[in-house]
């Protein structure tokens, strides 16, 4: 047995066990703000479920403060006492396209290739993908207990027929698919968050001119994400002629929780309505009957009555739509490393 800490602020710091024997790889996640790394461990031996995975010794570091991405894996590596050397297998699911050996982030001034990063990690196997492909990939091992239904539908677990789409809010919008047929997953990734803003509502359409004269061209990402949200409140307090300092999503989330603040309020309230009519779009767009996944830590910080009431009112507001999207279940992922699951299944299928 290997035992090592868990060290990922916030969580628990319990020392873990797993069988050496039993370890996939490195797995990793790489976002506009931060990195995440962990061991991708087989769980499968002895439990009831023959596709069990975990992911030990996750490890988060500001992505500002390294380098590069191997400057980043060395000192994972060198940092997590027990980690086995001889891991020459990894899956990294990165926020960004994936350009054969040319991966760019898209809100990180990192850029790297994947071939000089197998060389300088002495990988014998490396994986590349979009951090929304391995959500994809990371719905075949979700329980019903990693996700909080958003209304009173249910997505069928395990799913083995039928779409399901996937949105997710963070530093940016991420936007992905699975296909699933006879219990086997095609995984979509795409870059469907920078697709153009479509408001529906007045209130919407003005926050659309006001975001018109900042960026020009408005995508929902503009809209749906950490910097979103405070371009929400900004555009609320000019239009409404209040002047107020500039605000974090973390201080608009917060001040809009106390209720004191109107504005917040009000940005917070339509951000969820946004989001609802967002994956509603994208369930028509995929034809994702099966539901819509949500992912996003910064949602864990709403009200999450309000969340759930404004979320599926957007969602339904399809016109002619609206009975058939009543039925389409659409649920928040509570999981707290579903990247990184999604990059071990990636690893323990291929």
């Amino acid at each position: 047995m290997v035992t090592l800490n868990n060290a990922l602020p916030g969580m628990d710091t319990d020392r873990e066990q797993f069988d050496r024997s039993a370890v996939l790889g490195l797995v990793a996640d790489v976002g506009g703000t931060h990195i995440r790394f962990g061991i991708a461990v087989d769980s499968s031996a002895g439990s009831a479920n023959p596709g069990a995975l975990d992911v030990h010794c996750v490890r988060r570091y500001a992505v500002r403060a390294h380098e590069s991405i191997a400057h980043a894996a060395q000192h994972y590596r060198s940092d997590t006492p027990g980690v086995p050397a001889d891991l020459d297998r990894a899956a990294v699911a990165v926020a960004g396209r994936v350009d054969h050996d040319l991966v760019q982030l898209t809100n990180s001034a990192w850029s790297f290739s994947a071939r000089a990063l197998s060389e300088s990690q002495q990988f014998q196997h490396l994986h590349v993908i979009n951090d929304f492909e391995a959500v994809g990939h990371a719905v075949g091992a979700l329980r019903a207990d990693d996700l909080k239904p958003i209304g009173s539908q249910r997505l069928s677990l395990p799913m083995t027929q039928g779409v399901c789409a996937i949105v997710g809010v963070g530093t940016g919008l991420g936007v992905g698919g699975v296909i699933a047929n006879a219990g086997k997953f095609s995984v979509l990734a795409t870059e469907g968050g920078h697709a153009s803003f479509a408001p529906t509502g007045e209130r919407a359409i003005e926050l659309l001119r006001w975001l018109r004269k900042k960026y020009g061209r408005v995508s929902a990402e503009r809209v749906l994400s950490g910097a979103g949200l405070a371009n929400l409140y900004l555009a609320f307090c000019a239009i409404d002629g209040v002047h107020q300092p500039e605000l974090s999503a973390a201080e608009i989330t917060m001040r809009a929780n106390d209720g004191g603040d109107a504005i917040c309020v009000e940005a917070v309230g339509l951000f969820c309505e946004l989001l609802g009519s967002f994956a509603g779009d994208l369930a028509l767009t995929l034809g994702a009957w099966q539901g819509v996944l949500i992912s996003g830590a910064m949602l864990q910080h709403f009200d999450r009555a309000m969340l759930e009431r404004r979320v599926r009112s957007g969602f339904e507001y399809k016109g002619r739509f609206t009975p058939a999207m009543r039925g389409i279940p659409v649920e928040t992922i509570s999981h707290p490393h579903v990247e990184l699951l999604g990059a071990a299944r990636l690893l323990r299928n291929s």
